[in-house]
């Protein structure tokens, strides 16, 4: 009995405590929550009002073309270079392949010399007249 009683009493004392804990009184919560939606509202509206400006600042900004004959100049500079550096890193994959083809024809014709072998061998075995027999 004492016993049942304890435990009832611990699980009574962790439900009360469990409540208390995330409980918020009402009188507490109702002024954070004004304050809260206050600020989404100013929000909202200046994210309405100024969100579209900003759109169009950060396009203006990101389509910024060089005015300078020395812009132009270093530009074309750089896609020269650009291009330069495409050619070479393609004519090095050309070359890759390349070896890469010839490594595979040195393959297949290896296998084929292999089966020729291979057939040849099968020949001889059902030929035993190609044999030189010793007596």
């Amino acid at each position: 009995m004492k016993k049942s009683l304890i435990v009832l009493g611990a699980i009574a004392v962790v439900l009360l405590t469990a409540s208390t804990a995330t409980a918020v009184p009402q009188v507490h919560s109702t002024p954070l929550m004004k304050t809260v939606s206050e600020i989404e509202q100013k929000r909202a509206v200046l994210e309405g009002e100024f969100g579209v400006c900003t759109e169009k600042l950060e396009d203006i900004s990101f389509n910024v073309q060089p005015e300078g004959i020395i812009d132009i100049i270093i530009a074309l500079i750089q896609f020269l270079i650009d291009l330069i550096t495409g050619m070479i890193q393609f004519i090095a994959n050309l070359m890759k392949i390349g070896d890469l083809i010839l490594a595979l024809i040195e393959a297949i014709t290896a296998l084929i010399s292999i089966i020729t072998q291979f057939i040849e061998w099968i020949l001889d075995l059902f030929n035993p007249e190609d044999f030189a027999i010793v007596q």
